[in-house]
């Protein structure tokens, strides 16, 4: 086969098993990874409806610029076994976009909660193998997270529990017997109660004011997604984000930090905030 007419023909396969689309949205959250954003976009005329979604791009860099709420456009790519954006641009202020008004921003199909949102209501599995209601948690400040015991990346979840670490030194020093921790595992399979202590061994001697937790499949499944953090599954290790949010002593969510970017200072500062407007 003459070479012109082999390169005219891998084009051309190329163009049938790959298809780009220009979609505008609203950034909802990023991921750890540095090449992972959260959008609620608009819909796609003929391939999919407005949904919040995951999207990885390569272009860290751009990604950098943004922030939480701004509006954006960007060219979303997908073959048979892939997908990607690129060319992801912040749009002008005031831009409207065709999400329906006051419509929530969704994660595989739950509305994501947000600020002023109650705590919704789930039963708990702790590393004592005890019933932990989330409504019993009221009348204490908590601040929740989401791990898994076996995550190897060490800014990831090892980061995340040497945060809390620090933090809960810094709770007993300022705010003893208002505020409490709780680390829940999104691995119920592997991070049984009795895993789950073994884990808690290592960053604390104080499982009272700072709780490990998991629970059946379908709650943590359904708890997790709805603070914005999506894990899959791949094997050796789940990929996954993370999400750290700042419960009320009332029960409501006063502050959700996107990432593990945040510091231990900054969450007792809002902390500090939470209880003197009690």
């Amino acid at each position: 086969m003459p070479r012109f007419l082999l390169v005219f023909l891998l084009a051309w396969m190329g163009c049938q098993l790959s298809r780009s689309y220009e979609m505008r949205g609203r950034i909802v959250g990023f991921g750890d990874d540095g090449r992972t954003v959260f959008i609620a976009h608009e819909a796609v005329p003929g391939y999919m409806p407005a949904m919040t979604m995951p999207f990885h791009t390569v272009d860290t860099t751009a990604l950098q610029s943004l922030s939480l709420g701004d509006a954006v456009q960007f060219t979303f790519h997908v073959t048979r076994d892939s997908s990607w954006i690129t060319n992801i641009r912040r749009l002008p202020p005031g831009t409207s976009l065709t999400l329906a008004e006051g419509e929530r921003p969704t994660l595989h199909g739950l509305p994501l909660l947000e600020e002023g949102d109650p705590l919704p209501g789930v039963t708990l599995l702790t590393q004592d193998s005890t019933t932990l209601r989330t409504t019993d948690l009221k009348g204490q400040a908590v601040v929740l997270t989401f791990i898994y015991t076996r995550c190897p990346v060490p800014d990831f979840c090892p980061r995340m529990s040497e945060n809390f670490q620090k933090l809960q030194t810094l709770v007993q020093q300022h705010f003893p017997g208002r505020a409490r921790l709780l680390t829940i595992s999104f691995d119920p399979a592997h991070d049984t109660p009795a895993v789950l202590r073994r884990y808690a061994q290592r960053y604390t001697t104080d499982t009272q004011s700072w709780t490990f937790a998991t629970g059946d499949t379908t709650t943590i499944r359904q708890l997790a997604t709805q603070f914005g953090v999506h894990y899959q599954d791949e094997g050796v290790e789940i990929v996954h984000n993370l999400s750290t949010a700042l419960i009320t002593p009332d029960g409501r969510i006063a502050r959700i930090w996107r990432g593990n970017r945040w510091k231990p200072e900054d969450v007792l500062q809002t902390l500090a905030e939470v209880l003197q407007s009690e």
